[in-house]
């Protein structure tokens, strides 16, 4: 073993039944390979742990950090002796950070292996300002700051932006939503997220690589069986671990992160070596996702003045999750086919689109001609971050009736419900059970205000 390389363990298993016993296992082989949870955590020491939980989608559709993976850790550092365990996240977007650990399962694990769960992302949530390396002062969480032991547990997925979603990107979930959202997507934004973890780097990274996300991500991955648990010290090698464990390591994306947070001194993309499974053994053929935007079903323009990291981006994103779950191709044998405009582009079949279906504008960079017109749903802001979401939702008709709603109420509580079955307590679990009456209530709402919009839909035709 080479004392200059950073050491980063692999532990995989073969076995697809993700049971409370075996995610344990291969995860105590990851940790015990750098040392065993002791080496991190001593007797009384406050643990937080970080997940990767952006939205509400659970960690079988490749998205978010298994709620199993999370407990494996609560329970390995209340052995080591751990005196409180705390899981904290702030969601991406408006998603609320505590009921997103709800719908996947992790608050129901933090509950029953006696962890405490706490949104880093909340006003309601006592800020410290501290002073970065350029001089910056920005908030971060006191429960952050007075952790004895960070552990960081990214999900291993593909991104628009980055090759990966890892360690490095995952360290932005530790910040107040509402300050994210005004410093997320400018040109600083790499070197000041990096600061950021440089201030207080994790002191451990142990990555869910078991259902690995490929495809359109961060929040439209397709699942991709890995089975593996990536453990190191230094998230720069751990985030070039799962590109290359994702087959990402020739991406025609660049690494921003990874070489920034390199030239900031946390860590190495080169002097890596893997310890237990070797990167080639365990390798997948991850899909990257597509490139460009002609596959979208919609017309989408994309103009000047706007840029990936910001609103392309984040809409992007919110369009690849409504398209993967198929909200998309719903809205569009409602509405008609949309067209989404963003940042500063001539469309010169302006009047066609407005004729064939609904018509959105985002970031105040779009020329005054399509953004002030009364025919369009103009979203502003520049960038456009956390209102991309209900920005396009609203522009689309998706919230604007009841049957939009109930339909993503009932995604979110048969998510709730089915992982509270998988992961909970008894007690849990028998609340559980009763659920399903609401669901079925929310359910047949929701299909009653389909049919009256159909019916609305089939009156109109009539008429032409």
């Amino acid at each position: 073993m080479n004392s200059n390389n950073s050491i980063v363990a692999i532990a995989h298993t073969n076995e697809k039944h993700r049971s409370q016993e075996r995610v344990l296992e291969v995860v105590r082989e990851a940790v015990n390979l750098l040392g065993g949870m002791k080496r991190f955590v001593k007797a009384g020491d406050t643990v937080l742990l970080k997940p990767n939980l952006t939205v509400f989608y659970g960690t079988e559709e490749g998205c978010t950090t298994d709620p199993l993976v999370v407990g494996a850790l609560i329970r390995l550092a209340k052995e080591a002796g751990a005196g409180r365990v705390i899981v904290g996240e702030s969601s991406g977007e408006f998603f609320d950070s505590i009921q997103c650990m709800k719908i996947t399962g992790v608050a129901a694990v933090a509950e029953r292996e006696g962890a405490e769960t706490i949104d880093l992302g909340s006003d309601s949530t006592p800020n410290r300002n501290v002073k970065l390396a350029s001089g910056e002062i920005v908030p971060r969480p006191v429960p952050l700051l007075d952790s004895d032991v960070i552990i960081n547990v990214p999900k291993a997925k593909t991104h628009h932006y980055e090759p990966v979603s890892g360690a490095l990107k995952n360290w932005m979930g530790t910040c107040n939503q509402n300050w994210r959202q005004i410093h997320h997507g400018d040109d600083d934004s790499i070197k000041r997220f990096v600061e950021i973890m440089a201030h207080r780097k994790p002191d451990l990274n142990v990555v869910d690589a078991l259902i690995a996300g490929e495809g359109d991500g961060p929040i439209a991955n397709q699942p991709h069986w890995c089975g593996c648990i990536l453990a190191s010290v230094d998230p720069v090698a751990i985030d070039v671990s799962i590109a290359r464990l994702l087959s990402q390591e020739k991406s025609k994306i660049s690494f921003k992160y990874a070489a920034e947070a390199e030239r900031q001194g946390l860590g190495t993309q080169t002097n890596i070596e893997y310890i237990g499974r070797q990167i080639d053994e365990v390798k997948i053929p991850a899909w990257s996702g597509h490139e460009g935007f002609d596959y979208l079903p919609i017309n989408f323009l994309v103009g000047t003045g706007v840029s990936l990291a910001g609103t392309i981006g984040h809409v992007k994103s919110a369009i690849d999750s409504m398209l993967r779950r198929n909200d998309l191709n719903n809205l569009i044998w409602l509405k008609g086919t949309p067209t989404i405009m963003i940042g500063n582009i001539e469309d010169p079949q302006f009047e066609a689109h407005l004729k064939e279906g609904p018509y959105l504008v985002f970031d105040d960079a779009a020329r005054d001609e399509y953004k002030n017109d009364s025919r369009v749903h103009f979203v502003g802001g520049h960038p456009v971050l956390r209102d991309a979401m209900t920005g396009l939702l609203k522009g689309l008709g998706a919230d604007a009736n009841v049957g939009g709603q109930a339909i993503m109420a009932y995604e979110q509580l048969q998510r709730w419900g089915q992982h509270n079955l998988e992961y909970g307590t008894r007690a849990r679990k028998a609340i559980t059970i009763a659920k399903p009456l609401v669901a079925a209530g929310i359910a047949i709402a929701g299909i009653a205000a389909l049919g009256k919009l159909i019916g609305k839909m089939a009156k109109k035709s009539d008429r032409k």
